[in-house]
């Protein structure tokens, strides 16, 4: 008599082989997209940071200038301060714009950007954080209303890397309004 059973062993060795596989390239799968999911995480955190430190430069030289004047072009004033407005170890007023494609070295960086009209005008500077690529990229707009009273906004954009030509460059943005 033949024995119908033949093979099963095999068959079913294959079986839960093939369900092994399956169940660990699944956890693979899922460990990779979490591992991803960290990473940029911890690179958001860098832009956000970079945005924050820029918008509370940006509020620190307003206010320190604020019985003076402005750190920053108004529209009866097209020429800020020149120097000494530092942010970190950076003097952005100075260095204040990096060249295209971004340096992280100062030494080639223009002076800060200023656009102005009659009734508005917008200081855009970049900083930079020493030993590290993330920065931002702040411009701070102030403008006069009919009844002569000087409103503020400044954006900063926070970026992960300042390095143009990178593929994973993270932006985040912060405004503040006065």
């Amino acid at each position: 008599m033949k024995n119908k059973n033949r093979g099963f062993t095999i068959f079913f060795a294959t079986l839960v082989a093939s369900l092994a596989l399956a169940i660990g390239l699944a956890i693979y799968d899922i460990t990779v997209r979490q591992l991803d999911l960290s990473t940029n995480s911890i690179q958001s955190q860098y832009a956000i940071f970079a945005a924050d430190s820029g918008a509370e430069c940006a509020l620190y030289w307003d206010a320190k200038y604020s019985g003076a004047g402005s750190a920053f072009a108004t529209s009866s004033n097209s020429t800020p301060v020149t120097s000494g407005v530092t942010c970190g170890s950076l003097d952005v007023a100075a260095h204040g714009t990096p060249p295209v494609p971004y340096q992280n070295t100062v030494s080639s960086w223009g002076v800060w950007n200023v656009v102005s009209d009659a009734s508005t005008a917008t200081t855009t500077f970049t900083m930079s954080f020493t030993g590290f690529t993330y920065c931002a990229e702040v411009e701070v707009g102030k403008y006069t209303d009919a009844s002569s009273v000087v409103h503020t906004t400044i954006l900063s954009h926070g970026y992960n890397t300042c390095y143009t030509n990178t593929q994973n460059q993270l932006e985040r943005e912060l405004k503040v309004s006065y």
